[in-house]
């Protein structure tokens, strides 16, 4: 979510973009009913299913209606793994259509956002639509204390978007679940994931970066995120630590939501987040080369350092402390590694400390929709 749209409603959780990656030649009205399903490929295929086209079937009745298929992979789209599609029908508050997704030669394995139960038909799959929009996302959320962990699953056979072509960001995916882990001892550290009630307001959101392109949102270049947040998503100081090809911070692209501001942070450049009641919470300053940040809490007795491990961001990232403001040499505090098994749906991080303490979180979900198993 690096670029914005300067009204901030196109996405609801997050932040939304300026320049949408794809254009569309239509514009949606209050008056139309859309809905919207994912139906999921088999791991095993004869041949990949992006190269065979699926075809939407309405009835003759639901034709009469005006339902069709909406175009634009914002909205509906074919890759490795599954078929996204959005339906819509010209009225307001009209029931979602009986559709049939003909699919030759496609071993389906269910349908994601159906309404009820979905029949496996011969070349296809026949189903109700039931979501507002088409559940492209994989996405877990877990919280620790006043922190809130957010991953978003990013698997390369549903890259879309300006992820769809090109070289995949393998590296600055493993680079950004590191830093946020790491980031999540800094938070330990200063007792933020102990109580829920910390001295600020009112909790902070440590996010990744999706390839998904869900429902429009241009989640580019490469990114993770430190962000402050209250009421919602109404008002937040977000950070977005852009990183290059081998896991590097470029810059932090900060926005202060509620006043409609943003801010291009280079390395050396403070960034403070301060919350509702004006109270300075916290600071991050991007190394000058990239390999790292500070990130240390306003007052407090000491400061943190997240630095690439020695082979780089992408394959650890060490937390290193210091009294805060002084000019003693940094000591290593923990190495972290986060590994996210996005086909099987298992993550799991490891902190191991120096004094041989460790600390780790682990969690199973489904692959396709980031669901906690």
């Amino acid at each position: 979510m690096f670029y914005r749209n300067s009204t901030k409603k196109i996405f609801a959780f997050i932040v939304a973009s300026t320049a949408l990656f794809w254009v569309y030649d239509r514009s949606f009205s209050a008056e139309t009913t859309q809905y919207g399903a994912v139906v999921i490929c088999a791991a095993i295929q004869e041949k990949d299913p992006a190269t065979v086209l699926p075809n939407v079937v309405f009835s003759k009745a639901d034709q009469e209606i005006g339902w069709k298929l909406v175009n634009g992979e914002a909205y509906s789209g074919v890759d490795s793994h599954r078929f996204f599609l959005t339906v819509e029908a010209p009225k307001a508050g009209v029931e979602p259509p009986t559709i049939d997704v003909v699919w030759p030669g496609v071993n389906i394995e269910r349908v994601v956002g159906a309404k009820g139960d979905y029949e496996i038909v011969e070349n296809g799959v026949r189903f109700a639509p039931g979501k507002a929009k088409a559940p492209t996302g994989s996405f877990t959320e877990a919280s620790f204390g006043a922190v809130r962990l957010g991953v978003f699953h990013n698997w390369d056979v549903r890259r879309c978007g300006p992820y769809r072509d090109g070289p995949y960001p393998y590296e600055e995916i493993k680079a950004q679940l590191n830093y946020m882990l790491a980031a999540l001892e800094v938070c330990r550290a200063y007792g933020w994931t102990e109580t829920d009630k910390p001295d600020f307001v009112d909790h902070i959101n440590l996010y990744g970066f999706e390839t998904l392109f869900t429902n429009g949102h241009r989640d580019f270049p490469p990114h993770f995120h430190i962000m402050l947040a209250w009421d919602g998503w109404a008002a937040a100081n977000v950070g977005h630590y852009l990183l290059d090809s081998k896991g590097n911070i470029v810059k932090n692209s900060y926005w202060i939501l509620h006043e409609d501001v943003e801010k291009p942070h280079l390395p050396g450049d403070v960034s403070r987040y301060t919350d509702k009641t004006s109270r300075d919470v916290f600071d991050t300053v991007i190394l000058p080369d990239g390999s790292g940040l500070t990130f240390s809490k306003v007052g407090a007795s000491k400061e943190y350092l997240l630095r690439a491990g020695k082979q780089g961001a992408p394959e650890s990232v060490d937390v290193l402390e210091r009294a805060t403001n002084s000019s003693d040499e940094w000591k290593k505090l923990c190495e972290v590694v986060a590994f996210d098994d996005v086909e099987h749906g298992k993550f799991s991080s490891k902190a191991v400390y120096t004094d041989g303490s460790v600390q780790t979180v682990e969690f199973e979900y489904d692959p396709d929709t980031g669901a906690k198993r």
